[in-house]
Protein backbone atom coordinates (compact mmCIF):
# COMPACT_ATOMS: atom_id res chain seq x y z
CA UNK A 1 0.00 0.00 0.00
CA UNK A 2 1.00 3.63 -0.30
CA UNK A 3 1.81 6.00 2.57
CA UNK A 4 -1.59 7.70 2.20
CA UNK A 5 -3.29 4.30 2.58
CA UNK A 6 -1.32 3.65 5.76
CA UNK A 7 -2.40 7.02 7.14
CA UNK A 8 -6.03 6.11 6.50
CA UNK A 9 -5.55 2.66 8.03
CA UNK A 10 -4.07 4.21 11.18
CA UNK A 11 -7.35 6.07 11.66
CA UNK A 12 -9.39 2.86 11.68
CA UNK A 13 -10.15 0.59 14.62
CA UNK A 14 -8.72 -2.55 13.01
CA UNK A 15 -5.04 -2.74 12.18
CA UNK A 16 -3.33 -5.93 10.91
CA UNK A 17 -1.13 -7.65 13.47
CA UNK A 18 1.86 -8.07 11.14
CA UNK A 19 3.32 -5.20 9.11
CA UNK A 20 6.38 -4.37 7.01
CA UNK A 21 7.95 -0.91 6.51
CA UNK A 22 10.88 -0.29 4.20
CA UNK A 23 12.45 2.18 1.79
CA UNK A 24 15.06 4.87 1.33
CA UNK A 25 13.70 7.37 3.87
CA UNK A 26 14.68 6.30 7.37
CA UNK A 27 12.79 9.12 9.08
CA UNK A 28 9.45 8.01 7.65
CA UNK A 29 10.09 4.37 8.55
CA UNK A 30 10.94 5.30 12.12
CA UNK A 31 8.13 7.83 12.49
CA UNK A 32 5.36 5.58 11.15
CA UNK A 33 6.63 2.60 13.13
CA UNK A 34 5.97 4.64 16.29
CA UNK A 35 2.44 5.43 15.11
CA UNK A 36 1.80 1.77 14.33
CA UNK A 37 3.01 0.63 17.74
CA UNK A 38 0.52 3.00 19.34
CA UNK A 39 -2.25 1.04 17.57
CA UNK A 40 -1.27 -2.16 19.35
CA UNK A 41 -1.25 -1.91 23.17
CA UNK A 42 1.01 -4.67 24.48
CA UNK A 43 1.98 -6.25 27.76
CA UNK A 44 5.45 -7.18 26.57
CA UNK A 45 7.71 -6.04 23.73
CA UNK A 46 10.83 -7.59 22.24
CA UNK A 47 12.99 -5.19 20.22
CA UNK A 48 15.58 -6.74 17.91
CA UNK A 49 17.94 -4.25 16.26
CA UNK A 50 20.10 -5.03 13.23
CA UNK A 51 22.87 -7.53 14.09
CA UNK A 52 20.97 -8.75 17.17
CA UNK A 53 18.54 -10.79 15.06
CA UNK A 54 18.08 -14.35 16.29
CA UNK A 55 15.25 -16.40 14.88
CA UNK A 56 14.93 -18.76 17.85
CA UNK A 57 14.64 -15.87 20.26
CA UNK A 58 11.96 -14.20 18.11
CA UNK A 59 9.90 -17.35 17.55
CA UNK A 60 10.10 -18.35 21.22
CA UNK A 61 8.90 -14.90 22.24
CA UNK A 62 5.75 -15.14 20.11
CA UNK A 63 5.01 -18.82 20.59
CA UNK A 64 5.67 -19.51 24.28
CA UNK A 65 3.04 -18.70 26.88
CA UNK A 66 3.81 -16.18 29.57
CA UNK A 67 2.35 -15.80 33.05
CA UNK A 68 2.70 -12.03 32.91
CA UNK A 69 1.70 -11.05 29.38
CA UNK A 70 -0.92 -11.91 26.80
CA UNK A 71 -0.38 -9.27 24.13
CA UNK A 72 3.13 -9.39 22.66
CA UNK A 73 4.89 -7.11 20.21
CA UNK A 74 7.95 -8.21 18.25
CA UNK A 75 9.80 -5.34 16.53
CA UNK A 76 12.71 -6.10 14.19
CA UNK A 77 14.87 -3.34 12.70
CA UNK A 78 17.30 -4.46 10.01
CA UNK A 79 19.33 -3.33 7.00
CA UNK A 80 19.88 -6.82 5.56
CA UNK A 81 17.14 -9.00 4.09
CA UNK A 82 15.98 -11.54 6.71
CA UNK A 83 15.44 -15.18 5.89
CA UNK A 84 12.04 -15.44 4.16
CA UNK A 85 11.15 -18.87 5.63
CA UNK A 86 11.76 -17.51 9.12
CA UNK A 87 9.62 -14.45 8.42
CA UNK A 88 6.79 -16.64 7.14
CA UNK A 89 6.91 -18.63 10.38
CA UNK A 90 6.77 -15.46 12.52
CA UNK A 91 3.80 -14.22 10.49
CA UNK A 92 2.03 -17.56 10.96
CA UNK A 93 2.45 -17.16 14.71
CA UNK A 94 0.59 -13.87 14.39
CA UNK A 95 -2.12 -15.33 12.17
CA UNK A 96 -2.72 -18.11 14.67
CA UNK A 97 -2.79 -15.77 17.65
CA UNK A 98 -4.28 -12.29 17.34
CA UNK A 99 -2.57 -11.28 20.60
CA UNK A 100 0.77 -11.40 18.75
CA UNK A 101 2.00 -8.45 16.71
CA UNK A 102 5.03 -8.43 14.39
CA UNK A 103 6.55 -5.23 12.97
CA UNK A 104 9.48 -5.45 10.51
CA UNK A 105 11.43 -2.30 9.58
CA UNK A 106 13.93 -2.57 6.71
CA UNK A 107 16.16 0.53 6.57
CA UNK A 108 18.28 2.04 3.77
CA UNK A 109 16.67 -0.10 1.08
CA UNK A 110 16.14 1.66 -2.26
CA UNK A 111 15.15 -1.39 -4.35
CA UNK A 112 11.70 -2.94 -4.35
CA UNK A 113 11.27 -6.01 -2.15
CA UNK A 114 8.71 -8.01 -4.11
CA UNK A 115 9.22 -11.23 -2.16
CA UNK A 116 8.83 -9.56 1.23
CA UNK A 117 5.79 -7.61 0.03
CA UNK A 118 4.17 -10.89 -1.01
CA UNK A 119 4.93 -12.53 2.33
CA UNK A 120 3.28 -9.65 4.22
CA UNK A 121 0.14 -9.83 2.06
CA UNK A 122 -0.29 -6.11 1.35
CA UNK A 123 0.47 -5.21 4.96
CA UNK A 124 3.46 -3.11 3.94
CA UNK A 125 4.51 0.38 2.87
CA UNK A 126 7.53 1.39 0.82
CA UNK A 127 8.78 4.90 1.62
CA UNK A 128 10.55 7.19 -0.83
CA UNK A 129 12.57 10.35 -0.31
CA UNK A 130 10.28 13.39 -0.15
CA UNK A 131 9.38 14.71 -3.60
CA UNK A 132 9.01 18.36 -2.60
CA UNK A 133 9.12 20.72 0.42
CA UNK A 134 5.34 20.49 0.83
CA UNK A 135 5.56 16.77 1.60
CA UNK A 136 8.41 17.39 4.01
CA UNK A 137 6.49 20.12 5.82
CA UNK A 138 3.44 17.86 6.16
CA UNK A 139 5.54 15.13 7.78
CA UNK A 140 7.26 17.59 10.11
CA UNK A 141 3.84 18.99 11.01
CA UNK A 142 2.70 15.49 12.02
CA UNK A 143 5.83 15.09 14.14
CA UNK A 144 5.22 18.51 15.75
CA UNK A 145 1.64 17.54 16.57
CA UNK A 146 2.84 14.41 18.36
CA UNK A 147 5.18 16.59 20.41
CA UNK A 148 2.40 19.11 21.13
CA UNK A 149 4.32 21.89 19.35
CA UNK A 150 2.41 24.91 18.08
CA UNK A 151 4.48 25.75 15.00
CA UNK A 152 3.91 28.11 12.05
CA UNK A 153 4.22 27.13 8.38
CA UNK A 154 7.10 29.58 7.95
CA UNK A 155 8.92 27.93 10.84
CA UNK A 156 8.44 24.46 9.29
CA UNK A 157 9.76 25.74 5.96
CA UNK A 158 12.76 27.41 7.59
CA UNK A 159 13.56 24.25 9.57
CA UNK A 160 13.37 22.00 6.50
CA UNK A 161 15.51 24.29 4.37
CA UNK A 162 18.05 24.79 7.17
CA UNK A 163 18.81 21.08 6.99
CA UNK A 164 18.80 20.91 3.18
CA UNK A 165 15.46 19.01 3.24
CA UNK A 166 16.96 16.25 5.39
CA UNK A 167 13.86 15.10 7.27
CA UNK A 168 15.73 13.05 9.83
CA UNK A 169 17.86 15.97 11.00
CA UNK A 170 15.00 18.49 10.85
CA UNK A 171 12.69 16.21 12.85
CA UNK A 172 15.39 15.62 15.46
CA UNK A 173 15.55 19.37 16.04
CA UNK A 174 11.81 19.43 16.78
CA UNK A 175 12.36 17.32 19.90
CA UNK A 176 13.84 20.29 21.73
CA UNK A 177 10.58 22.29 21.35
CA UNK A 178 8.14 19.81 22.91
CA UNK A 179 5.04 21.56 24.34
CA UNK A 180 6.25 24.96 23.10
CA UNK A 181 5.11 27.59 20.59
CA UNK A 182 7.55 28.00 17.71
CA UNK A 183 7.88 30.61 14.96
CA UNK A 184 10.45 31.30 12.23
CA UNK A 185 12.64 33.40 14.55
CA UNK A 186 12.77 30.57 17.08
CA UNK A 187 14.10 28.17 14.44
CA UNK A 188 16.72 30.66 13.26
CA UNK A 189 17.87 31.27 16.83
CA UNK A 190 17.99 27.76 18.27
CA UNK A 191 18.51 25.38 15.35
CA UNK A 192 21.94 24.76 13.96
CA UNK A 193 22.14 23.19 10.53
CA UNK A 194 25.53 21.52 10.81
CA UNK A 195 26.88 23.60 7.90
CA UNK A 196 24.16 22.49 5.44
CA UNK A 197 23.18 26.14 5.10
CA UNK A 198 26.51 26.68 3.39
CA UNK A 199 25.08 25.00 0.30
CA UNK A 200 22.34 27.61 0.06
CA UNK A 201 24.81 30.45 0.64
CA UNK A 202 27.10 29.02 -2.03
CA UNK A 203 24.24 28.63 -4.50
CA UNK A 204 23.07 32.22 -4.06
CA UNK A 205 26.61 33.58 -4.51
CA UNK A 206 27.06 31.36 -7.57
CA UNK A 207 23.92 32.64 -9.31
CA UNK A 208 24.68 36.25 -8.33
CA UNK A 209 28.18 35.83 -9.85
CA UNK A 210 29.93 36.61 -6.58
CA UNK A 211 33.25 35.22 -5.34
CA UNK A 212 32.72 31.55 -4.41
CA UNK A 213 36.30 30.37 -3.90
CA UNK A 214 36.23 30.07 -0.08
CA UNK A 215 32.72 28.63 -0.05
CA UNK A 216 33.65 26.02 -2.66
CA UNK A 217 36.73 24.94 -0.70
CA UNK A 218 34.63 24.52 2.45
CA UNK A 219 31.95 22.51 0.63
CA UNK A 220 34.44 20.17 -1.02
CA UNK A 221 35.96 19.46 2.39
CA UNK A 222 32.69 18.86 4.23
CA UNK A 223 30.15 17.49 1.75
CA UNK A 224 29.71 14.33 -0.25
CA UNK A 225 30.15 14.96 -3.98
CA UNK A 226 26.76 13.53 -4.94
CA UNK A 227 24.99 15.46 -2.19
CA UNK A 228 26.58 18.63 -3.55
CA UNK A 229 25.52 17.95 -7.15
CA UNK A 230 22.00 16.94 -6.07
CA UNK A 231 21.68 20.18 -4.11
CA UNK A 232 22.71 22.22 -7.16
CA UNK A 233 20.27 20.28 -9.35
CA UNK A 234 17.38 20.82 -6.93
CA UNK A 235 18.07 24.52 -6.51
CA UNK A 236 18.38 25.22 -10.23
CA UNK A 237 15.21 23.20 -10.89
CA UNK A 238 13.26 25.35 -8.41
CA UNK A 239 14.37 28.49 -10.23
CA UNK A 240 13.59 26.93 -13.62
CA UNK A 241 10.03 26.09 -12.51
CA UNK A 242 9.47 29.69 -11.42
CA UNK A 243 10.67 31.07 -14.76
CA UNK A 244 8.62 28.64 -16.87
CA UNK A 245 5.46 29.14 -14.81
CA UNK A 246 5.76 32.90 -15.17
CA UNK A 247 6.27 32.67 -18.92
CA UNK A 248 3.15 30.50 -19.26
CA UNK A 249 0.78 32.25 -16.82
CA UNK A 250 2.28 35.73 -16.56
CA UNK A 251 2.47 35.56 -12.75
CA UNK A 252 4.09 33.69 -9.88
CA UNK A 253 2.01 31.39 -7.68
CA UNK A 254 4.26 29.61 -5.17
CA UNK A 255 1.31 27.68 -3.76
CA UNK A 256 0.67 26.21 -7.20
CA UNK A 257 4.38 25.70 -7.94
CA UNK A 258 5.59 24.12 -4.73
CA UNK A 259 2.44 23.35 -2.75
CA UNK A 260 3.16 26.00 -0.12
CA UNK A 261 3.89 29.71 0.15
CA UNK A 262 7.41 30.53 1.41
CA UNK A 263 8.13 33.62 3.54
CA UNK A 264 7.88 36.87 1.54
CA UNK A 265 11.62 37.61 1.49
CA UNK A 266 12.43 34.04 0.48
CA UNK A 267 9.91 34.19 -2.38
CA UNK A 268 11.24 37.52 -3.61
CA UNK A 269 14.81 36.23 -3.57
CA UNK A 270 13.87 33.04 -5.43
CA UNK A 271 12.09 35.09 -8.10
CA UNK A 272 15.05 37.42 -8.53
CA UNK A 273 17.46 34.50 -8.90
CA UNK A 274 15.14 32.67 -11.32
CA UNK A 275 14.81 35.63 -13.69
CA UNK A 276 18.56 36.30 -13.69
CA UNK A 277 19.13 33.11 -15.72
CA UNK A 278 18.04 32.71 -19.35
CA UNK A 279 16.30 29.62 -20.74
CA UNK A 280 19.32 28.77 -22.88
CA UNK A 281 21.53 28.92 -19.82
CA UNK A 282 19.23 26.56 -17.88
CA UNK A 283 19.58 23.98 -20.66
CA UNK A 284 23.38 24.20 -20.54
CA UNK A 285 23.38 24.06 -16.74
CA UNK A 286 21.24 20.92 -16.56
CA UNK A 287 23.31 19.19 -19.25
CA UNK A 288 26.51 20.00 -17.34
CA UNK A 289 25.11 18.77 -14.00
CA UNK A 290 23.77 15.55 -15.52
CA UNK A 291 27.11 14.81 -17.17
CA UNK A 292 28.87 15.58 -13.89
CA UNK A 293 26.61 13.21 -11.99
CA UNK A 294 27.14 10.49 -14.61
CA UNK A 295 30.93 10.73 -14.38
CA UNK A 296 30.90 10.70 -10.58
CA UNK A 297 28.79 7.54 -10.57
CA UNK A 298 30.56 5.61 -13.32
CA UNK A 299 34.23 6.69 -13.43
CA UNK A 300 36.02 5.00 -10.54
CA UNK A 301 39.38 6.50 -11.52
CA UNK A 302 38.08 10.06 -11.40
CA UNK A 303 39.94 12.67 -9.33
CA UNK A 304 36.64 13.89 -7.86
CA UNK A 305 37.75 17.13 -6.21
CA UNK A 306 39.61 18.40 -9.27
CA UNK A 307 36.78 17.24 -11.54
CA UNK A 308 34.18 19.13 -9.49
CA UNK A 309 36.26 22.31 -9.41
CA UNK A 310 36.64 22.15 -13.19
CA UNK A 311 32.90 21.71 -13.73
CA UNK A 312 31.95 24.44 -11.27
CA UNK A 313 34.20 26.79 -13.24
CA UNK A 314 32.30 25.74 -16.38
CA UNK A 315 29.07 26.50 -14.52
CA UNK A 316 30.35 29.95 -13.59
CA UNK A 317 31.21 30.55 -17.25
CA UNK A 318 27.67 29.56 -18.33
CA UNK A 319 26.11 31.92 -15.80
CA UNK A 320 28.30 34.80 -16.94
CA UNK A 321 27.34 34.30 -20.57
CA UNK A 322 25.09 37.15 -21.74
Amino acid sequence: MYKKDLQLLLNTANFPNFFFLYGADNFQIEFFSELIKEKYPNDEILKIYFEEYNFSKCSDFLSLNSLFSEKKLLEIKCNKKPNTKELKFLIELCKNNTDNFFLLEFYDESSRQNELEKIFENNFVRFFKIANPKEGMELLSMKAKKLNIDITSNALYTLLQSFDENLYLAASELNKFENLKVDEQTIQTYCYALNTGNLDDFFEKLVKKQDIKKDLENILENFNEMAFINSLNNNFYKLFKILIYTKIYGKIDFKELFGFTPPLKVGQNLSSLAFSIKLKQYKEIFNLLLNTEYELKTNSKLAKKEFLISNILKLVKILKTT
